[in-house]
């Protein structure tokens, strides 16, 4: 598998996954920029176990840029739908660290798009 099926495998598990999935695969330094606010990996993970989470997703526009040989940075669009009367729409930037054999979430930024 590439880094970016790899990487883009694990942004959308986590697109879909509750608090444990967040604890498994955030790096323990994470930073997690969301609308109003930044948490931590403590936060984000209770913030997802919180979450009714996504019905759908989708990702468009994704591309992956090597940092290093031990850090990469994904960029994309998102969508997500809960119900039939909630879409979110943002620009994704989620950056991986290579932890042992281990690629972890060490930040992810969310920017709102405006409904069309």
């Amino acid at each position: 598998m590439s880094l970016a099926e790899t990487l883009f495998a694990l942004e959308r598990e986590l697109a879909h996954g509750s608090g444990d999935t967040y604890q498994r695969l955030l790096a323990d330094h994470a930073v997690v920029v969301v609308p109003g606010m930044t948490m931590d990996k403590p936060q984000t993970v209770a913030a997802m176990n919180a979450s009714p989470g996504w019905d759908a997703v989708a990702f468009a526009d994704q591309k992956v840029t090597e940092l290093s040989d031990q850090a990469a940075l994904l960029t994309y669009r998102f969508l997500g739908r809960r119900g039939d009367d909630f879409d979110y729409k943002a620009l994704m930037g989620s950056v991986y660290v290579l932890r042992g054999e281990e690629w972890r979430l060490a930040f992810h930024q969310q920017t709102p798009l405006a409904p069309e």
